[in-house]
């Protein structure tokens, strides 16, 4: 299985792994896939700031500029998602 790679998904990546919220691509693409299984289940994960589709596209369209990635935001926003 593979994926194509675009500049666009790249600058994504870049970004992530700058403001903190990730260490390496690899760590962005599975923090990507894990929340997006929990929204296509229409769930948030266990104490996150949404718990359903609706609610996590309010907090998208809020969006604010983002915060370097701290051990508590990061409990805060993926709850107890394990990998």
């Amino acid at each position: 299985m593979g994926y194509t790679k675009t500049d666009h998904y790249d600058g994504i990546i870049r970004r992530q792994i700058r403001s903190g919220r990730a260490s390496n691509k690899t760590e962005v693409i599975h923090q990507a896939l894990t929340l997006l299984d929990a929204v296509t289940r229409s769930r948030g994960p266990a104490g996150s700031s949404f718990s359903n589709v609706d609610e996590l596209e309010a907090l998208l369209l809020d969006a604010r500029p983002a915060r370097p990635m701290t051990a508590e935001r990061k409990a805060r926003i993926y709850g107890d998602l394990k990998p």
